[in-house]
């Protein structure tokens, strides 16, 4: 699929980017999928283009000399009543930046490196919907039966900010009957919008209907829409002015049900943080709840114990079996490690045969050493799977916070280290790290 339709002209998108490579490395791709394509190597430039020549999509490195993306793509929202979407290319990771970016009037962000199949996707997607918005501004009577087809909603308003038009899946995800006579009432009466997050305050939906009020376009992206019962759905939520001769003649709104989306980032975001095969958190989910552990006890002023744990066995299981049974003990383990921890301690899996407890709920040394052997009693239970019986065993390394470390990178290194000296000494074992007590022997 190219930059253009048939018979229509190729998109014209703007590359705003300080590289010099980089700018270069997009021109050829989206030249070649018969793009136009435009550069400026700064905010300023930038923005004098776009003064000048008509945009439909500006792709926006986050991180440049003098003016940074965040305010190039405010600003382009200052100046343009119809801004063109803004694409921002970033590497930034925590929430707070990404809020940043979609504050500042961004349609969507990707994360680089990207790969070139995922640019194009996002590309093609936010001029279509790009596209499809500025058509929705322009539509007439003429195109009701297209609009009722559409599975967003969309309402239509006069100047005063009455209802003139809506469609059935507006009518649908509002809880109105299709005989329900809603046209003429108020836009204020109809749509209830909160913002997700924070005080649940309601925001005007259509704010460019009221006397004295900016003729701005209005978007929460992920907010909630009340129905006419009073529940509430997750929405992504748009509303534009209908400008003409410079004067307000009405408004559009459109709305989407991003109820499965939602669920969709969740699951991903799971994944993200949890092993697939044991459903235990991981890797990634430990060293964030390390971080918060040690700030939570450096203001309580107490300890906490991380207990590193590795299989004895595991690896014979394994080879001899194969590795559909040595899941299924991973499995088995997983769920034993689980049922003798409580609520307030958490159980990962770092991967292969390794896990890992963070112990917040053991006031003593003594409280973490009983946990450790229990583990591996519990460990040194034989595991059925199917006719096979297994054995497995632990070796368990223990550090504490602080007197180990006050990082908890640190920690987690040191109480693999202390883990190592278990097996060393004959495994089955546990093994305090710096060695400030004697170990366990091991376990007979």
């Amino acid at each position: 699929m190219n930059g253009h339709l048939r018979d229509e002209k190729p998109a014209v998108i703007l590359v705003v980017d300080d590289d010099k490579i980089a700018r270069l490395l997009l021109r050829r791709f989206l030249d070649g999928e018969g793009y136009q394509v435009l550069e400026a190597e700064n905010g300023p430039d930038a923005l004098q283009i776009l003064q000048e020549t008509p945009v439909d999509l500006v792709v926006l490195d986050v991180v440049m000399p003098g003016m940074s993306g965040i305010s190039v793509c405010s600003r382009i929202h200052e100046l343009r009543i119809s801004p063109p979407p803004v694409l921002i290319m970033t590497s930034i990771e925590n929430d707070k930046e990404v809020d940043q970016v979609f504050e500042a009037g961004a349609v969507d962000y990707i994360r680089k490196p990207f790969p070139w199949t995922l640019l194009l996707n996002r590309i093609r997607h936010i001029l279509s919907a790009h596209k499809a918005n500025k058509e929705l501004v322009l539509l007439t009577k003429k195109y009701e039966t297209i609009l009722h087809s559409a599975d967003n909603g969309i309402c239509g308003f006069d100047k005063e900010g009455k209802l003139n038009f809506i469609n059935r899946a507006a009518r649908r995800m509002l809880g109105y009957t299709d005989g329900e006579n809603i046209i003429g009432r108020h836009c204020q009466d109809i749509l209830h919008v909160v913002q997700a997050g924070g005080t649940h305050t309601e925001k005007a939906a259509c704010p460019f209907v009221e006397a004295g009020k900016a003729r701005l376009p209005v978007h929460y992206d992920e907010g909630r829409m009340k129905r006419q019962d009073g529940s509430t759905f997750p929405v992504d939520f748009r509303a534009a002015p209908i400008i003409q001769d410079n004067n307000l003649t009405g408004g559009v709104v459109v709305f989407q049900d991003i109820t499965v989306r939602q669920q969709a980032a969740e699951m991903i975001r799971h994944m993200a943080t949890h092993d697939s095969l044991t459903k235990l958190p991981n890797r990634n989910y430990l060293l964030q709840r390390i971080s918060q552990a040690v700030s939570l006890a450096t203001r309580q002023m107490r300890k906490l114990f991380l207990l590193f744990i590795d299989l004895d066995r595991f690896k014979p299981i394994n080879d001899q079996h194969g590795h559909l049974v040595g899941d299924a003990v991973l499995v088995a383990v997983s769920e034993r490690l689980i049922k003798t921890m409580r609520a307030s301690d958490s159980v990962c899996r770092l991967g292969g045969d390794e896990f890992v407890i963070l112990l917040e709920s053991a006031v003593s040394l003594n409280g973490a050493i009983l946990v450790a052997e229990r583990v591996i009693d519990l460990l040194n239970e034989p595991i059925p799977v199917k006719d096979l019986v297994c054995h497995v065993g632990a070796s368990i390394g223990i550090a504490v916070f602080p007197d180990d470390s006050e990082n908890g990178d640190i920690l987690l290194r040191h109480a693999d280290q202390a883990m190592y000296i278990a097996k060393n000494k004959g495994r089955n074992c546990w093994h305090l790290y710096g060695d400030r007590f004697t170990s366990a022997e091991p376990l007979s």
